[in-house]
């Protein structure tokens, strides 16, 4: 025992102190982690994603379009918009997009002679949702259905984006009179 005394303090002050330090350190930090037996203070909550209401502008909307059943479809160049535009005989050529930044959705209610359909909201979390209200009239209508019944439409054009789109429909009802 005396040999290791004579060798400590033939070192100098600051190496004995740095060596001090790491036996302390080395032993005093696992004895102070076994002995301690409480749970961890930090508390881990799931976090929601924020909702972010997505603005759109609507292009058009109408009643008669040659889509006879309810879809919806996005639509991500000039050449697919104008392709539509055509098929839903709307008027006039179809509105400049810069489909760099913008995409445009397309929602129909199909050959229903008593619904109306329309794009009402727009929100990012981890996918973009789009909410389509669907509004048809009650059983007790009188419809012709003899005449082509109309189908009707809407076109909005949307900020771009890299998340899955999905979509909810949102029907209601209303009684003829």
């Amino acid at each position: 025992m005396r040999r290791y005394v004579k060798a400590l303090r033939a070192l100098r002050k600051d190496t004995r102190i740095v060596i001090g330090a790491a036996l302390l350190f080395s032993v005093g930090v696992p004895v102070a982690l076994i002995l301690s037996n409480d749970t961890s203070p930090i508390i881990i909550t799931e976090v929601q994603p924020a909702t972010v209401t997505v603005p759109f502008t609507k292009l058009t909307q109408g009643t008669q379009s040659a889509v006879a059943r309810r879809v919806n479809y996005v639509l991500t160049s000039p050449v697919e918009l104008g392709g539509l535009w055509r098929a839903v005989n709307a008027a006039g050529e179809p509105p400049k997009v810069d489909f760099k930044t913008h995409a445009v959705i397309a929602v129909f209610a199909g050959a229903a002679s008593n619904a109306a359909i329309a794009v009402t909201k727009i929100e990012d979390t981890n996918q973009r949702l789009v909410s389509i209200a669907v509004t048809k009239l009650d059983g007790g209508c009188e419809i012709d259905e003899s005449r082509s019944g109309p189908s009707p439409y809407e076109i909005v054009a949307v900020p771009a984006t890299s998340l899955p789109l999905t979509h909810e429909d949102i029907e209601t009802s209303f009684e003829c009179k």
